[in-house]
């Protein structure tokens, strides 16, 4: 019986038309290109990404979704990719936002490299994440790969994030009338549709029996009343695993030591296995409790501005690309990103923690960037922004 070649591993994801995708980059840039089959793609928890290099040293990237993290329906990957794509080229021609360079994409499988895809051009610089933005966190004992990053002092971390608030005052100068996600129309227009906000989509929330409103918004209090919906309704319909209302999942840089570590998951792990506290009754109504606690909030955390604006979903050190001298160089990965209420551009960003509140001193940082191009931003709409960022912690479990 004939042995089958190894399956190259640049189809690690997903099977596609190479081929293809060569012909459309050099008939896009009259230039000849190559990709190196053997080498795997590089993933993060939603998307893989592998890269074109043509015949003059210029390189891009071409994106599409994973299909196997179960996150959302393939139909919701799709909006929100189209939706990624709508949103950089908007970006990229009506603000001032150092973002990839859209060239084609697709939404369906319905194309001739077979799979629905972004062709982008490639940041540039070396990602963020590549320097140490926190203090290393502990590590198993005899690990292979110790994952080394460059140094970073805190005049050079405060840089960084005052760039980032001078970036995302950008984003404030170009306002939409209601709160919504961005499509691009056949004409090169943009259009708006459903909000694909992550509260609303991710965790498998696009398949809620709960009939959740998804929009367009006209006010702040409806767009907040439905993350509300969406957070209750998972606690009532879907999985709770790994999260315990009460019990935080321990993270390695929250202990001195990789034992220490270990123990705290270890006893988490006993806790949660008595009476399956997980998915028991009490998580689901601690969790929907809190949900009612969080409608108490959305008074104080609404107003009645009619100007929404794009903020990034998930802003973290993986996402933000930096030269050599830490100009911030790209902003990547944009997807499920919807024009919101001003209070999420201006929560400072968590970048190496979710779970934690930037610090005093970088939140400082932040807030002096952005107000360098708009400075008419009262305290009070700082206060409310620390209060989405927990707001949105919350609700997103």
């Amino acid at each position: 019986m004939t042995k089958q070649p190894p399956r190259s591993k640049i189809f690690r994801w997903a099977k596609f038309n190479l081929k293809a995708l060569l012909l459309l980059a050099e008939k896009l840039r009259g230039r000849s290109c190559t990709c190196d089959e053997s080498k795997a793609p590089k993933s993060g928890s939603l998307n893989w990404v592998i890269f074109l290099t043509f015949d003059d040293g210029v390189e891009w990237a071409f994106r599409s979704s994973r299909y196997d993290t179960c996150t959302f329906s393939d139909e919701t990957a799709s909006k929100i990719l189209v939706s990624e794509a709508s949103t950089l080229r908007y970006l990229a021609t009506h603000c001032q936002i150092p973002v990839p360079k859209v060239y084609s994409y697709s939404g369906t499988h319905e194309n001739d490299i077979g799979i629905p895809y972004i062709l982008q051009s490639k940041a540039s610089g070396r990602p963020l994440s590549d320097y140490r933005w926190t203090e290393p966190s502990v590590q198993p004992p005899n690990i292979k790969h110790t994952v080394l990053q460059l140094p970073l002092s805190e005049s050079d971390r405060e840089r960084i994030v005052d760039q980032l608030g001078t970036i995302m005052s950008h984003l404030s100068q170009a306002p939409f009338n209601k709160i919504e996600t961005l499509f691009e129309d056949d004409n090169g227009g943009f259009s708006v549709g459903e909000c694909l906000s992550p509260v609303l989509t991710w965790q498998s929330r696009d398949a809620l029996e709960t009939d959740i409103e998804q929009g367009p918004f006209a006010e702040e209090s409806s767009y907040l009343q439905s993350l509300i919906s969406a957070l209750t309704s998972h606690a009532e319909e879907l999985p709770l695993t790994p999260y315990l209302f009460f019990s935080p999942l321990p993270k390695p840089a929250d202990y001195p030591t990789w034992d220490s570590f270990r123990a705290a998951t270890d006893r988490r792990g006993d806790f949660i296995g008595v009476c399956d506290k997980l998915e028991g009754s009490k998580n689901r109504l601690d969790y929907c409790i809190a949900g009612q606690l969080l409608e108490e909030m959305v008074p104080r955390l609404s107003s009645d501005s009619t100007a929404f604006t794009i903020s990034h979903p998930d802003l973290h050190t993986g996402n933000i690309f930096v030269d050599e001298d830490l100009n911030i160089t790209s902003i990547i990965d944009w997807g499920s990103a919807t024009a919101g209420p001003v209070t999420e551009l201006l929560a400072t960003p968590g970048l190496a923690s979710s779970s934690k509140l930037p610090s005093v001193a970088l939140t400082a940082t932040f807030q002096a960037g952005f107000s360098q191009e708009s400075p008419n931003i009262s305290r009070d709409m700082w206060e409310r922004a620390e209060m989405m960022w927990c707001f949105s912690r919350v609700t997103m479990k």
